[in-house]
């Protein structure tokens, strides 16, 4: 009998966990994703669908589409509740018993208690809520009012590159209709003293200097402290007006995890060991942003990214199959890559530890990395099934070769 290994979701972490899994175990598992969408999103691309450049289809690929052909099932539904004592995961439409668990369901809007801002503000964390967001702007723009007030709120790297489509949304549909014009307020609030936390100062002040000289108003230091139908308030006491106000100012873990009784962080994300596993349930792992990874040497200072996410996906993968044969696990050893950060269609900012490089190319360069993301999921079926039949594999992965699937 074959062993049952069930994913909860369909982003970087949990499509790889599923293909490397596959590749490595062939027939002695049969691997479940579940994911209440059907598709597979470029999510690091969203912020073009609020400026309208692209569409929510043309960064997405059918689940399914991708899993069948390697003989991975797929079942479309919401999680309710996972038993991870009895190793059962509940749905809405039914119930499915595992052997193993990856839990790669991500995370969610933070709105840390403002009163106001869940109800009154736009989320950013899916291509649904990107275009909801297009299409209200799209609105205000097309009024044409004279007192139309942007509000974004958080500075970090979904903040700074909102900031870069609307000012192109703006310039497509009417170059007088904008902040040079003062047609349009574009306010965007930071707690923090600068831009960009965790970049280098370097890139963090060229963020701020660029968005400044488009006409953004930039405010940092502060908190939004309540947010009101046609306003806001700063922890200063300042009152701002808003018309619309676009919340990327945090994230927490998936609410999935709330009642689930294993070790959790202060923040309230899930606690695995550096194999990527509960330090009190092997069989269950949990990767990408729903996880907090503690080394030998405390936790892991990573940031929540996509590349950590497929990184992770892997590892699990192949500590599972590891764990079938009786082998000891792998390590997660996390690699650090560049980070792309596009602010409109002008420019963008190319970070590498203290490296700092700008210019158009790194729009380029990031939507480079996407079509080959997006190619790469379509053809990975075909390798999945090619490597299962590639012997010392799993040797190749654990000398950290680069393999083409």
């Amino acid at each position: 009998m074959s062993t049952a290994v069930v994913i909860v979701g369909g982003g970087f972490g949990g499509l790889e966990a599923a293909f490397t899994l596959k590749s490595l175990a062939g027939d002695a598992v049969t691997i479940t994703l579940i994911d209440r969408d059907g598709f597979h999103s470029f999510l690091p691309s969203i912020h073009e669908i609020s400026s309208g450049k692209i569409t929510s289809r043309s960064i997405q690929i059918p689940l399914e589409t991708m899993l069948a052909p390697a003989g991975i099932g797929f079942v479309r539904d919401s999680v309710r509740s996972i038993d991870h004592t009895n190793r059962r995961v509940a749905t809405a439409a039914q119930a499915l018993d595992y052997d193993y668990l990856v839990l790669a369901a991500g995370a969610e809007n933070h709105f840390f208690g403002v009163p106001g801002a869940e109800e009154l503000s736009f989320r950013f964390r899916t291509p649904d809520d990107a275009e909801r967001i297009h299409a209200h702007l799209v609105r205000l723009v097309e009024e044409e009012r004279r007192d139309v007030h942007l509000v974004l709120a958080g500075g970090g790297t979904e903040g700074v590159e909102i900031a870069g489509e609307v000012l192109d949304l703006i310039r497509d549909s009417r170059s007088e209709y904008g902040p040079a014009g003062g047609a349009v307020a574009i306010t965007l609030v930071e707690a923090q003293q600068q831009l960009l936390p965790g970049f280098p100062l370097e890139a963090r002040a060229f963020a701020e200097n660029y968005l400044r000289e488009q006409g953004v108003t930039i405010i940092a230091g502060q908190r939004i402290t309540e947010v009101r139908k046609d306003s806001l308030v700063l922890s200063s006491g300042t009152e701002l007006p808003q018309s619309m106000l676009i919340w990327t100012g945090g994230i927490k873990p998936s609410r999935l995890i709330d009642d689930l009784l294993l070790p959790k962080d202060p923040g309230g994300w899930l606690v695995v060991n550096d194999r990527l596993h509960a330090p009190v349930d092997d069989h269950l792992y949990a990767i990408g942003d729903i996880a907090a990874i503690q080394g030998p040497g405390g936790p892991l200072p990573l940031q929540r990214l996509a590349y950590h996410a497929q990184d992770q996906g892997a590892v699990a993968g192949i500590n599972i199959s590891y764990a079938l044969r009786g082998k000891s696990l792998m390590l997660y050893a996390p690699r650090y890559k560049p980070r792309l950060v596009s602010i409109g269609r002008e420019t963008g900012i190319y970070s590498r530890e203290d490296a700092f490089k700008a210019g158009a190319w790194v729009v380029a360069m990031k939507k480079a990395v996407e079509r080959k993301h997006l190619m790469s999921c379509l053809s990975r079926p075909l390798f999945s099934n090619i490597s299962r039949k590639v012997p010392g594999i799993d040797m190749l992965k654990r000398l950290g070769l680069k393999l083409p699937f």
